[in-house]
């Protein structure tokens, strides 16, 4: 992804389209509806250090695991995670799409986690957390939730701390870490 030193957010009000400019060539297109933002009366607005502090962190935690791991770039999905921490509506919990989990506290530390609808069960990242809800963004690419209702790779769902589940990926990766500890 080529940058130049200023990236902008950019919105189009005819399309309904939050961007980020990266480059004179290169444009980011966000997945979000206008319904899903808030404070985007601009066309054109330079990220501030808050946009890029988040964009790194998330970066940065994306990138720890390996490549072949992830069902998206990191990238994308720290672009992604950084237009909805700045524009994104907050929401109410929809909780009940998802089954519980027996875990009683979450670690702050811990940003991956899985959800399971009884459909189907989806890698997130944890945008926010409180001491009762964590926002999370999708990374797998879709996730069916019921009959009728899916969300798409990238798309933002607020649930109780009670429904996130451990991230396989973090599982495996620790138990290969203690493998190799005990085969030392």
């Amino acid at each position: 992804m080529e940058s130049e030193s200023h990236w902008l957010w950019l919105f189009n009000t005819e399309s309904g389209k939050l961007s980020v400019k990266l480059s004179d060539t290169d444009v980011f297109d966000t997945p979000y509806k206008p319904s899903q933002l808030v404070n985007i009366h601009f066309n054109e607005q330079m990220m501030d250090i808050e946009d890029a502090t988040n964009f790194q962190n998330v970066s940065e935690t994306l990138e720890a695991y390996p490549a072949d791991k992830m069902p998206c770039a990191p990238q994308n999905a720290a672009l992604n995670a950084t237009a909805w921490c700045r524009f994104g509506r907050p929401q109410m919990p929809q909780s009940w799409h998802f089954q519980k989990s027996d875990i009683s506290e979450w670690p702050v530390e811990r940003r991956l986690c899985e959800l399971n609808s009884g459909f189907d069960q989806g890698l997130f990242l944890i945008l926010d957390t409180d001491d009762e809800f964590a926002t999370c963004l999708l990374l797998s690419e879709g996730m069916q939730l019921s009959a009728i209702k899916s969300l798409r790779q990238y798309h933002v769902i607020k649930v109780t701390l009670n429904r996130l589940l451990p991230a396989t990926v973090d599982l495996a990766l620790s138990a290969q870490s203690n493998w190799g500890q005990q085969l030392a």
